[in-house]
């Protein structure tokens, strides 16, 4: 509730209830997913997102705009098979608004990563630019994103995809792969060291 008023949210106890509720719900009733994360880190990240949002659109009443953010944020990181049981939740808490609250989609970029996906003679399909779409949402807000899928299903040509559409959309996107075997953990993610 604090942190949807901080993020400029007046009616935040009423959509602070909302969003715990779906954040419970989700860690119950959704599959046991390793990469599932419905708590505090979670939570804070999608409220920073909510108030990014929020403060860019301010045509639309409050719940809507937590309605987007709790659908756009977290749809990127779910198996098919709970995706439509998290919609279904969605539409238990936010009843007949999912309908009217369209997905924010930057409509110049899709076409950056058909244009990428062409050059690397793939097909730009519509699932393949929306997954592209919500990994480059996803990086915007977390340091750390891993890809995960069984062998063959697209997740290296999706990095190289949009990795490709950013550079052709001006921005400067490199890939560099390393084996996490090879390096220690502190090497990988650093560490605080005592003395300093």
């Amino acid at each position: 509730e604090i942190m949807l008023m901080s993020e400029g949210y007046s009616n935040g106890k009423v959509l602070a209830r909302k969003f715990m509720m779906l954040y419970r719900l989700s860690e119950a009733l959704l599959s046991a997913q390793k990469h599932y994360d419905w708590k505090l880190r979670a939570v804070k990240t999608t409220l920073n997102v909510a108030g990014g949002m929020k403060r860019a659109d301010r045509t639309s009443t409050e719940d809507k705009v937590l309605l987007r953010a709790l659908r756009d944020f977290n749809l990127g990181k779910l198996v098919a098979d709970d995706v439509n049981i998290f919609l279904g939740m969605i539409d238990d808490l936010f009843p007949k608004i999912r309908e009217e609250v369209i997905r924010a989609r930057e409509l110049d970029f899709e076409a950056a990563i058909a244009e990428a996906s062409k050059a690397a003679n793939l097909q730009a399909e519509e699932m393949f630019v929306i997954k592209a779409s919500q990994l480059r949402e996803i990086l915007a807000v977390r340091w750390s994103v891993f890809l995960i899928g069984p062998a063959g299903c697209g997740k290296s040509e999706l990095i190289k995809t949009l990795s490709k559409a950013e550079n052709v959309f001006g921005e400067k996107s490199t890939i560099n792969v390393l084996n996490p075997k090879s390096v220690t953990r502190n090497e990988l993610y650093g560490y605080i060291h005592p003395s300093t």
